[in-house]
């Protein structure tokens, strides 16, 4: 597995930094604690800042977002910065301890390349075990080392940890002992371990704590408020970590079953209403029915039938019968087997994809009992064997890659029994402890430990096993960044929720060689990027309300903006009383922004709001409170819906034909695709001023290093008696033989961010007199790396000077699937809408607008859309929002908004692509989009220049939320006269 740190976990273990530079580590006091934060929020802006009296520093993290390696990072920050040795990491479940134990162990190596130092880990499993514990991490208190406990081990006065010991001097228990080397814990899945028992015990510890968590409860559900969110450090939650690309997708497939009768999910009543589910045309849909109403709206067989009366679990209706809210089900046979057949099914849509991207895919049911895999007559295990091999069979007919097709002759051994199945059930962990410690070994020994323990084996194609089965041991603390389908066959328990059941596949998938195939990884290409990470969640129609309930979860765990509605306890979340909360959702629905559904008594988002927030009244209405509630309107770069239901069809936008067909030369001649070329670099100069910076960064040597430690039997302990580096690693004689490969993985490196740097020139830069090779020789790694920080950065202070770019003639920005043209290159029908934007206008867009509709993400964009414009010269053929185009920068791609095809008496074309901006002055615009606009600019200039076609100009400029387009047109034109 590689391991690297992103800038997201950098920020949370920066922040926390941030906040205890002024902690007194050897008084651990809570008022103390207070003050640093009070000092920290001064400057960092943070969802909620309720302070609690404790010493407590909560991080809400979402599942799949590397929670552990960020605690585990953090560990050896506080051993740098503040000379912290002791730790303990809590967890609840015996899963997540396996879980952070092979982290650790998968980390040891990289985390010493940044500290030169390893994290001793200590478990507590047994009486042998507390030796270790006693002997190591009570009495070497120079030793970094943590701890590792379930809340069990300490939650009952009779447990080991909870009793005195010969080996202590002492007649205090060993966990008291614990508890007075004042260690920092790390409380995982913090609202797991909200027990008295547990809290009684940890309570001694008495010193600084951190909850890392994805999901900490409310204040309305539980009774004590110390559990909810306190003293927050950082938040990346649920639909901020999808809006930043960091998990993947979800989408929902709900098998429809023969019953498709509505029934209530819930009923109100004092209100008198009920929310009803059913069915139409394989689509879950919810209504809310109130009291005299009929309900045939639900199923034709209720016509003329009203609702009575409700209570919480059943509604009555007027002919006497009821319908009631189903808490649990259990389903038939056949009905798993319709969705074990679906699940294999995209199992292998996608795995044939995948297995080309080096790419393994991995599947996980969750099913009603351990009988049904293990027991003697196990339904589930027969019929997936059964329905695996007949669609096996079905796939090996495709015209498939030979080394994909080798893959699949590996599902079987030697006795021809299927290998691409297992199971993890409780109690697995102590069965692969015993085999252990036995010997032997045998294949379903091996597959548990595999799924437990062994990550790395079990995404390796050497590896059959991809199908893995469990009750729900696999919950917390279990996770697989390949697991790309997820079955239900079996109702959840009324503690576990949807979002953990999702959550063991939400993290971004890894390639072959352990690579994380994140946003960046693919050039910030949103289609490339969800393509692969998605999460195909299979569920029965018996699971009603399954969607609805973990958007709510989602949402419930989120501090983000997320969906179609607008609550008020997002409102309240962003700190606004109730008066304020119901002015501003009153002032937003008069502007447009906001629909009022009195069937889910909801304010739906039906425009876009940061926009409209600006408005003078608003301003006044939130005061000093203002510029931060913006922020959380505020668009986001990413236009994907976090959960999607897959039954439903895309609504798509129909295309004008004849307008298509004038577009068509403009699109095809500006979706071309693009690399970074630079061109007539001042070598000299750049050179010079790169081995300037780079000689002023400090690469130490790397050394092997030697430690001493003796025991000192008057205080019964271990004490390091001498640390000293023995010897420095050599790397002169390894650097010079290597160097040639070096570069040229360095200058690919460059090459794979579309940035083209010649070899020559690297050379040139290496081989440099004053260039100081000496930090080669302490650390390759560390020195290329500060070498490539300083050639981005001297680089790109004059970039614009000698960049270019490359065009492929025959290869377009969305070279997979163009929105618009089909590969023959004639005109589709119709577009997805969510290629164009998210709300539709209710205006009709201009004649020579490309689509029938107005799709749009702002109010900008929706009047350009019905600009009717003529000019003295020059007739507008027809303009479009452009679905898609991508144009590379050092700065993530950038993707222009609007393109006009301009067309004079003389047949005179000119292409003008516009990107539309929402502020009020040029200078509001941030620096960093400043500059990708300026190599925009740079694209079509040199695009203009590579067309064939000299009647055709090509022109790119930027409007401004208050700049007339008439103006800006003439502007453009007044360039193209010039040009003549």
């Amino acid at each position: 597995m590689i391991f690297e740190r992103q800038d997201y976990q950098q920020e949370c273990i920066n922040n926390i930094i941030s906040v205890l530079e002024d902690f007194d580590f050897d008084a651990h006091n809570a008022e103390n604690l207070k003050t640093c934060l009070d000092k920290f929020y001064a400057t960092h802006t943070m969802p909620i800042k309720n302070l609690s009296n404790k010493l407590n520093l909560d991080i809400l993290m979402e599942t799949g977002t590397g929670k552990t390696f960020t605690y585990l990072n953090l560990i050896f920050e506080l051993h740098s910065k503040f000379k912290q040795n002791k730790f303990i990491i809590f967890v609840p479940r015996k899963a997540i301890l396996e879980s952070v134990k092979q982290n650790i162990k998968l980390t040891k190596d990289y985390f010493y390349t940044q500290y030169h130092k390893h994290l001793k880990a200590y478990v507590y499993s047994d009486t042998k075990s507390q030796e270790a514990i006693i002997n190591h991490y009570i009495k070497n208190t120079d030793e970094l080392s943590v701890l590792i406990l379930t809340n069990s081990a300490i939650d009952k006065k009779d447990n080991i940890l909870n009793k005195s010991h010969e080996a202590l001097f002492n007649t205090e228990s060993i966990f008291t002992n614990i508890a007075n080397l004042k260690p920092i814990s790390i409380i995982d899945e913090p609202h797991l371990l909200k027990g008295n028992a547990f809290n009684t015990y940890f309570s001694q510890i008495n010193a600084l704590y951190f909850r890392f968590g994805a999901t900490f409860p409310k204040y309305k559900e539980i009774k004590k408020k110390e559990h909810v969110l306190s003293n927050m450090v950082y938040c990346l939650d649920s639909i901020n970590a999808f809006n930043n690309y960091l998990v993947k997708q979800i989408r929902t497939h709900t098998i429809i079953q023969d019953n498709n009768t509505p029934y209530l999910i819930k009923g109100n009543n004092k209100e008198k209403y009920g929310i009803f589910s059913y069915f139409v045309n394989g689509i879950e849909k919810q209504k809310r029915i109130n009291k005299n109403q009929d309900l045939g709206d639900l199923d034709s067989k209720f016509r003329g039938i009203c609702l009575i009366n409700v209570d919480k679990d059943k509604a009555y209706l007027s002919n006497g019968e009821t319908i009631q809210a189903k808490k649990s089900y259990v389903l038939q046979e056949d009905e798993i087997s319709r969705l074990m057949a679906k699940a294999i099914d995209l199992h292998f849509e996608k795995e044939v994809e995948l297995f080309q991207k080096s790419i393994k895919a991995l599947s996980l049911f969750f099913i009603p009992s351990i009988e049904d895999f293990r027991g003697e007559n196990p339904f589930i295990k027969n019929a997936f064997e059964r329905i695996y091999k007949q669609k096996r069979e079905q796939v090996l007919k495709q015209n498939l890659p030979q080394e994909y097709r080798t893959y699949l002759n590996q599902d079987f051994d030697k006795d021809q029994v299927l290998r691409v199945h297992q199971g993890y059930f409780s109690g697995d962990s102590q069965k692969n402890a015993k085999t252990k410690e036995s010997g032997k070994e045998n294949i379903e020994a091996n597959d548990i430990k595999m799924i437990l323990e062994e990550k790395e084996k079990l995404l390796s194609f050497q590896t059959p096993l991809r199908f893995i089965f469990s009750v729900w041991a696999l919950q917390e603390g279990w996770d697989n960044p390949n697991i790309f389908t997820l079955t239900k066959l079996a109702n959840s328990t009324s503690e576990t929720s949807r979002h953990q059941q999702v959550g063991r596949g939400l993290r971004l998938c890894v390639n072959n060689e352990g690579k994380r195939i994140t946003h960046s990884f693919v050039d910030y290409d949103d289609s490339a990027f969800f393509d692969i990470n998605y999460l195909d969640m299979v569920v029965s129609s018996e699971e009603r309300g399954f969607i609805e309930r973990l958007q709510k979860e989602i949402e419930d765990s989120s501090f983000s903006l997320s969906g179609d509605i607008l609550t008020e306890e997002f409102l309240e979340h962003l700190g606004l009383d109730k008066r304020q909360i119901n002015r501003l959702l009153i002032r937003l629905e008069d502007l447009g922004c906001l629909e009022f559904d009195k069937q889910s008594n909801s304010y739906k988002i039906i425009a876009q709001i940061y926009e409209a927030m600006k408005n003078e009244n608003i301003k006044v209405l939130l005061g000093e409170q203002y510029m931060e509630i913006l922020e959380a309107f505020k668009p986001r770069e990413n236009r994907h819906d976090y959960l999607t239901d897959a039954n439903k069809t895309n609504e798509k936008i129909n295309i004008r034909q004849s307008l298509a067909q004038e577009f068509k030369e403009l699109w095809h001649s500006i979706n071309k695709q693009a690399k970074i070329v630079y061109e007539n670099i001042n070598q000299t100069h750049l050179v010079e001023s790169i081995i300037e910076s780079f000689n002023a960064k400090s690469i130490h040597k790397e050394y092997i290093s030697y430690e001493k430690k003796v025991y000192d039997s008057k205080n019964n302990r271990i004490i390091t008696e001498k640390l000293e580096n023995i010897a420095a690693k050599e790397y002169a004689h390894t650097l010079h033989k290597n160097l040639p490969q070096l570069l040229i993985e360095f200058a690919k490196a460059n090459q794979k961010r579309h940035e083209e740097l010649p070899l020559s020139f690297l050379l040139k830069l290496y081989n440099h007199p004053k260039l100081n090779k000496q930090s080669f020789i302490n650390s390759p790694k560390a020195a290329f790396q500060a070498l490539q920080d300083c050639i981005k950065e001297e680089l790109h202070k004059n970039l614009l000077q000698s960049v270019s770019y490359d065009f492929s003639q025959n290869t377009f920005s969305n070279e997979r699937f163009d929105p618009l043209y089909t590969p023959d290159k004639h005109p589709r029908q119709s577009i997805e809408k969510h290629m164009l934007g998210k709300y539709i206008s209710k205006n009709i867009p201009s004649d020579n607008y490309l689509y029938e509709k107005a799709v749009c993400d702002s109010k900008i964009e929706e009047e350009i859309t019905l600009d009717t414009l003529k000019l003295n010269d020059y007739q507008i053929q027809v303009f479009a929002k452009l679905p898609k185009l991508s144009i590379p920068t050092p700065y993530k791609s950038y993707e222009p908004d609007f393109a006009y095809l301009l067309k004079d008496a003389k047949g005179q074309k000119i292409f003008f692509v516009c990107e539309s901006k929402g502020y009020d002055k040029e200078s509001d615009i941030p620096a960093q989009e400043r500059k990708k606009i300026d190599y925009a600019e740079k694209f079509f200039e040199k695009l203009g220049e590579s067309m064939q076609n000299k009647n055709i100009k090509v022109y790119f400029h930027t409007r401004i939320n208050k700049q007339n387009l008439l103006q800006v047109l003439e502007e453009v034109l007044q360039r193209s006269d010039n040009d003549r």
